[in-house]
């Protein structure tokens, strides 16, 4: 299954419907106190190849851009097992009314919206990491792809 992240899938699926839909976590919106403002928006989200589901997972976790030493850095998607009373905030990108972007990175959280530890992936996207062209036929520069060992490391390093 080939699945486009973020805005591209919200425009892909009104076009073409969805037959094949991916069980996503429980939902829960991002809080305002989540956003950080930031100078320049991501890329275009990448297209994911999605693995068939793994025994135990219950939830598709779509890949998301994460903002990382003033770098977007692109996290695939994964297969997990939801914690029981899970709920998950998908990274969102915003505007205030003067303009300025504001950022918001996926996180979950318990049923009174506190903070929870990530379940572990249990199998991962392929993404492409080419350059895509954009609205005007310019090409741009999609960024690194963050590895989970990446990722792991990055967050053992802020504690």
């Amino acid at each position: 299954m080939v699945r486009v992240s973020g805005l591209g899938l919200l425009i892909t699926l009104g076009l073409v419907g969805c037959a094949d839909s991916l069980p996503l976590p429980p939902y829960a919106p991002q809080t305002t106190d989540a956003l950080s403002a930031i100078r320049f928006p991501p890329p275009p989200g990448r297209v994911e190849h999605i693995p068939n589901r793994p025994s135990g997972a219950n939830a598709w976790v779509d890949g998301e851009w994460l903002l990382r030493k003033a770098r977007w850095v692109w996290r695939v998607g994964r297969w997990v097992r939801a914690p029981a009373g899970a709920r998950y905030s998908p990274w969102v990108i915003a505007r205030a009314p003067d303009g300025t972007a504001y950022y918001a990175p996926g996180a979950w959280k318990d049923t009174g919206g506190a903070p929870l530890a990530e379940p572990s992936a249990l199998a991962f996207a392929t993404a492409g990491s080419g350059a895509v062209t954009d609205a005007d036929g310019l090409i741009d520069d999609t960024g690194p792809t963050l590895s989970e060992v990446r990722l792991r490391h990055a967050a053992e390093e802020k504690h």
